[in-house]
C-alpha cells in the first residue's frame, strides 16, 4: 500500500501505481502514522486491529501488510472489497 501521513483527509481507497492509498492525519513520527494505518484499514476492513500488521515498510511510505482473517466469509468480503475498490 502507499501511505500519505500529514492528509487533510484520512482515507482509504484507490490506486497509486498499482498500490492502494491510504491517508491518515498523523505525523510519520514514533509509529504514529503507522498506527493511524493500521486503524484506518482495520475500520474499514471491518477487522479488528489487532489482526492487521505492518510486515515491511514501516519507515517507509510504500508498506507490505498481512491481515488475519476469523473465516473463510470475512476474508471473501475483504477480498470483494479490494477488489471493487482497486478496479
Amino acid at each position: 500500500m502507499r501511505v500519505t501521513p500529514k492528509a487533510k483527509k484520512a482515507s482509504v481507497g484507490g490506486l497509486h501505481d498499482g498500490a492502494l492509498k491510504v491517508s491518515v492525519h498523523m505525523v510519520p513520527e514514533d509509529g504514529k502514522a503507522n498506527k493511524a494505518v493500521i486503524a484506518s484499514l482495520a475500520k474499514w476492513l471491518r477487522v479488528s486491529k489487532g489482526r492487521v500488521a505492518i510486515v515491511a515498510g514501516e519507515t517507509s511510505r510504500l508498506k507490505t501488510i498481512v491481515v488475519e482473517f476469523k473465516s473463510q466469509d470475512e476474508m471473501n468480503a475483504a477480498d470483494a472489497k479490494l477488489r471493487n475498490e482497486l478496479l
